[in-house]
């Protein structure tokens, strides 16, 4: 039996008084380890690797494990993991980390509740933009999301006003609530049918019900960092989800 348990994320701002409010520059420490490995079996790991955009510059400085951790980049997504495994287990417990030097800028600036005026983003590709429309395993654009969503963004014109119809469904319809079973998985029909959860369920009903309305969204996953800190422990993973409109990307 593999269990991964995360053991520390820790992070260290560098308060420079040069940096804008909407950028910060950081230091973070990720540990974790797979426990409970069964004699002679042969474990492996994947892990993500966070990854340098237009919002944020990351830089890896150390990685430690093992076996040792690989570099692998996944065809189907471009993302980038690391890997490890070994042939037999030889201990019962491993324990992997890697840190980063990171650069994170701010994702949207919002006056007012509209977004401040910028110069209009190169449209995406319609490959990608497909990709982002199309039903998943667990996140299906017929049905009943498909169904809320046209009764939730009736007299709405412009994707922006869908979505923000969508989303205000959501925000004030789930309920963050991570008793029984079946939450955590991003089963948007569960979501819908049981209107609680974790963050993973509130972004699947979001994202099925955006994609039913034609506006491409996906699922980010990441680290939420305090504002007012300056160093400190991070439990755990934060995903959220984004779409997609012509006029700002």
């Amino acid at each position: 039996m593999l269990r991964r348990s995360l053991l520390l994320a820790w992070l260290a701002f560098s308060s420079l008084p040069t940096l804008a409010q909407n950028e910060r520059h950081f230091s973070f420490h990720y540990a974790f380890s797979v426990e409970n490995v069964s004699p002679g079996k042969r474990p492996r790991v994947w892990i993500p690797v966070d990854h340098s955009d237009s919002f944020q510059q990351v830089r890896v400085t150390a990685k430690g494990g093992d076996p040792p951790l690989k570099p692998v980049r996944q065809a189907s997504s471009g993302n980038e993991v690391c890997y490890a495994e070994t042939s037999r287990a030889d201990k019962a417990e491993y324990r992997f980390s890697v840190d980063y030097d990171v650069v994170r800028k701010e994702h949207v600036v919002l006056v007012m509740g509209k977004p401040v005026p910028a110069p209009p983003a190169a449209r995406a590709p319609p490959v990608e933009l497909a990709r982002f429309l199309a039903p998943g395993r667990l996140v299906p654009v017929t049905g009943v999301p498909a169904e809320l969503a046209g009764q939730q963004t009736k007299g709405a014109v412009t994707p922006l006003e869908k979505a923000k119809d969508i989303y205000n469904y959501v925000f004030h319809t789930m309920r963050y609530d991570k008793s029984g079973e079946g939450w955590g998985h991003g089963d948007a029909l569960w979501a819908c049918d049981s209107k609680h959860g974790n963050c993973t369920d509130f972004h699947s009903v979001f994202i099925s019900m955006a994609r039913a309305e034609k506006i491409p969204a996906r699922f980010q996953i990441g680290f939420s960092l305090p504002a007012e800190k300056h160093s400190g422990e991070i439990a755990g993973y934060h995903c959220w989800a984004e779409f997609y409109i012509d006029s700002a990307g």
